[in-house]
């Protein structure tokens, strides 16, 4: 019985933390986020075939408002690994948008293009 118990308890306790909103996983805060708006691939003058594309991004669920808000806070910028709705991961630079609450400005330099309202798996570093 108390075998039983202790495997309900753990199962729950499992549950709950793959369930989470907003996952710890290897030093990295893992969250979904939807992208509002994107830019095509920009050229970056002086910089030869250089290129530079862009989206707005938020929250994709309201429980993770709060863990994605602190993170732009505590970072300003910093490089974030992400990965797009076709299953492909890439790199890229999270800058915090000060004067939009809970959005941040991500600069990437790979070819994947970002539809407005897609949604993305946004892997943060947790130390600053």
């Amino acid at each position: 019985m108390r075998l039983v118990k202790g495997l309900g308890c753990a199962w729950l306790v499992g549950g709950l933390m793959l369930g989470s909103p907003s996952s710890l996983w290897a030093g990295n805060l893992v969250l979904d986020a939807e992208v509002m708006e994107s830019s095509e691939e920009m050229a970056i003058p002086g910089t030869g075939p250089a290129h530079v594309r862009s989206a707005v991004i938020h929250h994709k669920h309201e429980r993770d408002q709060a863990a994605f808000s602190e993170w732009l806070r505590g970072h300003q910028s910093g490089a974030v690994k992400f990965v797009a709705s076709d299953g492909s991961t890439h790199q890229g630079i999270l800058h915090r948008l000060k004067h939009c609450f809970g959005r941040g400005l991500l600069l990437y330099t790979t070819s994947v293009s970002l539809a407005e309202k897609a949604v993305i798996r946004l892997e943060l570093p947790v130390a600053p």
